[in-house]
């Protein structure tokens, strides 16, 4: 009988930790943003908030918003000492609530990279096709 919930014990344990070490696959977006703002990066870890533009069109936030839910998640080690994110960007909602988020922008036909500020290590892949529509949307703020 020991045996027994000793190992129910161990299984549950085992269990809870395989979850908490889970990857989300898709970023968690509330509804309702209201503008996103974009700054140069300085590093990881915190946001730039020298923004250099701030988007508050409809059209464009629901750009945004698409590339960033269609984005795949995946673990991948960050070295916050040597790389550097091109863009800080600062999602901000109708409720009142933020998102920091760091974009490692590929060029054209590759994919990009965003990530949790303070959560590097969880990185989401931007679609190629989604890397342009950046890429065209930056260039033009």
């Amino acid at each position: 009988m020991r045996k027994i919930l000793l190992s129910f014990t161990l299984f549950f344990c085992a269990l809870f930790l395989f979850a908490c070490q889970s990857q989300e696959k898709q970023m968690t977006m509330l509804n309702g943003i209201s503008s996103i703002s974009v700054s140069e990066s300085d590093g990881y870890g915190g946001i730039n908030e020298n923004y250099v533009t701030t988007i508050d069109k409809d059209t464009i936030i629901s750009r945004f918003e698409e590339i960033f839910k269609n984005a795949e998640g995946k673990k991948q080690k960050v070295d916050v000492g040597t790389e550097k994110p091109d863009y800080d960007i600062l999602i901000r909602y109708e409720n009142g609530e933020t998102h920091g988020l760091h974009l490692v922008l590929g060029n054209t036909r590759e994919k990009s990279r965003v990530m949790y500020v303070g959560h590097e290590n969880n990185v989401f892949d931007i679609s190629p096709e989604g890397t342009k529509v950046l890429k065209g949307v930056l260039d033009n703020q």
